[in-house]
């Protein structure tokens, strides 16, 4: 059982650090970067109402967030009277076509990863913000459920048992090589080489920064006390689309569970629900039931996302059926 270091303490670490940094924006004690999901709302709840903080908030638009996620993100800094920044960011629209096309090329597992190639650029426009804004703590919101060793990692790599750059950039290459298209258009290859190396390689650290993951060392992160808290307290409400209440939160991602589902039998959900089995946060008879129902992207829903960016349904289930010849 790991012991968590607790609500105190990390009020305290990051009263302390804020005393001795002079040189900083006085109307805010942290930073916390706000998807929408369930974990960084949460995050706003307890740092606002558990510590007692004055929180500024950022949220990325990439131009795929539901409707009811935008609605959830209206509602929770309205209910807590905190500030939302919501920054524009393009990368994923300008690539999305492109990399659906590539994939239904020839579809590959490894490389469904890749149709959301943008979204880790953004955050650079976090870090960028962060140096902007003047205010030196930093809360993420990353739980240890969405940091284990992830399938996508592993059928990616060209040697699973070795997980360093090198064994996922030769895995890269070698998809690359099996199926071109996916290096024909300029702008969305320089994307991916960019997102390659902001993902594996050494990120400059701030200065006079303090970052901090709660989830991690000072809160446990429970998965029904979460979602119970921030229905009750912030009226926020599931995706239907997304069938739960994770990974609801970007059309672009439902498109990836759907794809994951088709070509290998399980998607995230059942890695995240074999994790809580792991934890004993459920039973395998509550995660098998859980998956009846949370395990499968309804088709009705993957036609609205492909017919927003001009693709049909009727392409990619052709392009499945012939890769399973």
């Amino acid at each position: 059982m790991r012991n968590y270091l607790g609500d105190d303490a990390l009020k305290e670490t990051i009263e302390s650090f804020l005393q001795s940094n002079r040189n900083r924006n006085n109307n805010y004690d942290c930073i916390l970067a706000l998807s929408g999901g369930r974990d960084s709302t949460y995050l706003l709840y307890y740092i606002r109402k558990v510590l007692n903080l004055r929180v500024l908030s950022y949220s990325v638009d990439n131009g795929f967030i539901p409707y009811q996620t935008k609605q959830n993100l209206k509602n929770m800094a309205d209910i807590l009277n905190v500030k939302l920044v919501i920054e524009k960011n393009e990368n994923l629209s300008k690539c999305i076509k492109h990399h659906f096309l590539s994939f239904i090329h020839k579809p590959s597992a490894p490389m469904i990863g890749l149709l959301c190639t943008g979204c880790r650029l953004m955050v650079t426009m976090f870090d960028d913000f962060v140096e902007r804004s003047k205010v030196p703590v930093i809360i993420s919101g990353g739980n240890p459920m969405d940091t284990t060793t992830s399938f996508k990692t592993l059928i990616m790599a060209q040697n699973p048992n070795i997980l360093k750059e090198n064994s996922l950039l030769l895995g890269y290459l070698f998809e690359a090589i099996k199926n071109p298209r996916w290096l024909l258009n300029y702008t969305c290859f320089v994307t991916q080489f960019k997102e390659y190396y902001f993902h594996f390689r050494p990120q400059k650290k701030f200065k006079n920064i303090l970052d901090i993951a709660p989830y991690y060392d000072y809160i446990k992160w429970d998965e029904k006390k979460v979602v119970s808290t921030i229905k009750n307290e912030l009226g926020w409400e599931e995706n239907m689309d997304a069938q739960s209440s994770w990974r609801g939160d970007c059309d672009i991602a439902l498109l990836k569970l759907y794809l994951y589902k088709k070509m290998l039998g399980f998607n995230d959900r059942d890695e995240a629900l074999s994790y809580l089995i792991r934890d004993g946060q459920i039973s395998r008879d509550e995660a098998l039931e859980r998956l009846e129902k949370e395990g499968n992207i309804h088709e009705k829903k993957i036609k609205s996302i492909l017919d927003s960016i001009g693709l049909k349904l009727s392409d990619l289930k052709i392009a499945l059926e012939t890769s399973k010849i």
